[in-house]
């Protein structure tokens, strides 16, 4: 394993040679040292007394519990999860919720890409590309429209450099090596000044093998269910022992990665703002695992144990399933501060982007997606105004999006269509210390055509919240929202096999606005040392819409169609954290979050795939530059399930990691980690494979972290 540590940190210090590094410059404003600015709000509030839940992960926590995907990486926050569909494609849920309606953003706008229409399609964003990653729950998404119904998840990953270099050259590197999948990291970034110019160049690569599990891939009860089929449909009375033998084992076969990204930046930085334009190239290809396959041969050859090592992705003969990514993108940003006696400050951005993906199944390509888009998002605050013993500030702006997306092959179950969104948004707050109020207002537009079909939907999102400080480090908050989400192409125009998730699904082009009007209690305070934040919302959807089974079978395969129905979603997310005190030198300190949803349909029944409730408990230890942490994730039993869907068992992930500084005079720092020390099966009951794929079983990283 050191052998393997040694090789990406050689790795990384190739990068350096070709002048690939990661800045150590943290891209966020910072207020009496530790406050932080969430900038993915527009009128730029700290993360203490934003209304609605909000989460902002620095780099050093996206660093220390690297797992894989973005989404993978920030699951562990409350209100959090992922629809894990494998090592490389994952993304973000939010309070049960994902798809459409959580947006993930780089720098505040889209990523162009196809990871919303299908789980198997990977977001076209690292986690080790980030400086830090903004999440927003519930109105704090408001500014973002309709598809932010769920949340935002902001990437801020500084290609495009806002600040000057310090010392006129920084950077920094990242390099570790994963046990559980043979898997190699290597990141870094490098900044410098060129007169008033700041480059930026960065790099970045992901490998990783088929992973290993405690115990069979598929779960107990798919295994028991799938046997049932076979017996009923063959007659075949082949004793039980057999059929355990033929089942994947030890092993979540075709699940192997192989990911790289590389990008060029240059700013020009004044005193007052910058302007800067940047280019990123992502390539990938990575298995998709679970056993998926097109056409008559789905089930042949369904238990090869085999893998192609060149490409470190197994794939059978019309049985598994590759996908081969590539994306070019294009992005210009800007801020200008101090524009006058009126306006505070202007921000801008704008990308555009190249995208396609083939499905290759062997050697043959099977399905080609290709989106080619661009989203621009502009942002204006005025200087605040006292007003009625007041604080009086606010922020407009306007945000659009075009992209052409095509689905040619087999698995084309959404016809080519281009969709445009325009919107426009305004946020006031009135602050008079003791309390103060906020609203927010957005109005969209969005125009999605195909050849033989149109639809056109205007939708208004707004909120009002009453905040309080009662008392000093106390800040309470109720926001009622009113959001309404305009349908996707996907939802409207899909008609035939979508394998990914082993569905046939149909879309409803008559579908209508789907409207949500919640209500949220948002709380942050100080309990001696100790400080807690929690939400409690609750959201009444009027048309909320799925894809909801329909007992039929089409091409050997379940239909699922879209339609609308009234829902009732609520639930809780907190944090509880502080110090332990103090015990033979080293200082401790522990950690509880907690997090509960669950949805219901007017008609009966849940929502599928909702997330269980679920507590994570941590200590960590700090002493002359060594941490320690410990914790343990229990997940609760899920049987809130949808018709046709297996419910989840409890599972607890036990999880360690060391972190330390060898040498205090070198900004360095080494990561031992282990994840899931007990091996335990654990499933997650928001992935489309849950029964299919579990998550990684006993897990050893060793990372090297370095600064200059």
């Amino acid at each position: 394993m050191f052998a393997r540590l040694k090789h990406s940190t050689a790795l990384v210090a190739l990068m350096a040679g070709a002048g690939l590094a990661a800045p150590a410059l943290a891209q966020q404003a910072e207020v009496d040292g530790d406050v932080i600015v969430v900038t993915s709000a527009p009128l730029g509030v700290t993360a203490d007394e934003i209304v609605g839940a909000v989460e902002v992960v620095d780099r050093r926590h996206l660093e220390d519990n690297l797992s894989g995907s973005l989404a993978d990486t920030i699951a562990h926050e409350p209100g959090v999860s992922t629809t894990y569909f494998g090592p490389a494609a994952s993304r973000p849920v939010i309070r049960g919720l994902g798809a459409d309606r959580v947006r993930v953003l780089v720098n505040g706008v889209g990523l162009i890409d196809a990871s919303t229409n299908s789980p198997d399609h990977a977001v076209a964003s690292e986690a080790l590309e980030a400086q830090r990653v903004e999440i927003l729950r519930g109105p704090a998404a408001i500014a973002y429209g309709g598809a932010a119904i769920g949340g935002v998840v902001n990437v801020i990953d500084g290609r495009i450099p806002e600040e000057r270099a310090e010392d006129g050259l920084e950077g920094r590197f990242y390099g570790s090596v994963t046990s559980v999948d043979d898997g190699e990291t290597a990141a870094g970034r490098v900044r410098f000044n060129a007169g008033q110019f700041v480059i930026n160049l960065e790099g970045l690569m992901r490998t990783a093998q088929p992973y290993d599990i405690p115990g069979y891939a598929e779960s107990e009860t798919f295994r028991l269910f799938e046997e049932a089929e076979e017996h009923e449909d063959e007659h075949d009375d082949d004793d039980e022992e057999e059929h355990e033998d033929e089942h994947p084992y030890g092993t979540v076969e075709n699940s192997g990665l192989d990911f790289n990204s590389a990008s060029a930046g240059i700013s020009w930085v004044g005193e007052n703002g910058f302007i800067g334009v940047a280019f990123k190239q992502t390539n990938a290809l990575y298995g998709v695992p679970g056993g998926h396959a097109h056409g008559e041969e789905e089930h042949e050859d369904e238990h090869d144990d085999g893998h192609d090592e060149d490409h470190e992705v197994e794939h059978g003969e019309g049985e598994s399933v590759r996908i081969d990514l590539e994306q070019t993108r294009f992005d210009l940003r800007g801020e200008w501060r101090d524009l006058g006696e009126h306006v505070d400050r202007v921000k801008f951005s704008f990308g555009t982007g190249s995208y396609e993906h083939v499905e290759l199944e062997g050697d043959e390509i099977g399905t080609l997606f290709t989106n080619e888009g661009w989203e621009g998002r502009l942002e204006a605050r005025h200087v605040a105004i006292d007003l009625w013993g007041g604080s009086w500030e606010g922020a407009a702006g306007v945000q659009a999006f075009s992209r052409d997306f095509a689905a040619i092959g087999e698995e084309a179950y959404v016809p080519p269509s281009e969709t445009s969104d325009w919107g426009v948004f305004l946020v006031e707050r009135w602050d008079a210390e003791s309390w103060g109020l906020e609203g927010g207002l957005r109005l969209e537009r969005r125009e999605l055509d195909t050849a033989s079909d149109s639809r056109t939907f205007e939708t208004s999102s707004l909120s009002g919240s009453i905040f309080f400080r009662p008392v000093r480090d106390t800040f309470l908050a109720v926001t009622l929202s009113s959001s309404e989400r305009a349908p996707t192409d996907v939802e409207l125009f899909a008609d035939g096999p979508h394998v990914a998730s082993s569905t046939f699904e149909l879309g409803d082009p008559d579908l209508d606005i789907e409207r949500a009007v919640s209500a949220e209690l948002t709380a942050r305070t100080r309990l001696g040392d100790w400080s807690l934040e929690a939400s409690v919302f609750r959201a009444d959807y009027d048309g909320f819409i799925a894809a909801y089974a329909t007992g039929a079978e089409e091409d050997g395969i379940p239909v699922f169609a879209y339609s609308q129905d009234d829902v009732v979603l609520s639930g809780f997310e907190g944090r509880l954290e502080g110090p332990l005190g103090a015990w033979g030198g080293w200082d401790f300190d522990g950690e509880l979050t907690g997090e509960y949803v669950e949805a219901s349909l007017d008609a009966g029944g849940d929502l599928p795939r909702l997330p269980p409730l679920s507590l994570t408990a941590g200590i960590s230890a700090s002493r002359a530059g060594h941490d320690l942490h410990l914790e343990a994730e229990w997940a609760d039993v899920q049987d809130n399930t949808a018709p046709f869907e297996f419910k989840s068992q409890s599972y607890v992930i036990v999880n360690a990691r060391w972190s330390f500084e060898p040498l205090p005079e070198r900004d360095m720092r080494v990561i031992l980690e282990a994840r899931n020390l007990t091996d335990a099966e654990a499933r997650l009951h928001t992935s489309f494979l849950k029964d299919q794929v579990p998550l990684p079983g006993r897990n050893f990283r060793a990372a090297l972290v370095l600064d200059f």
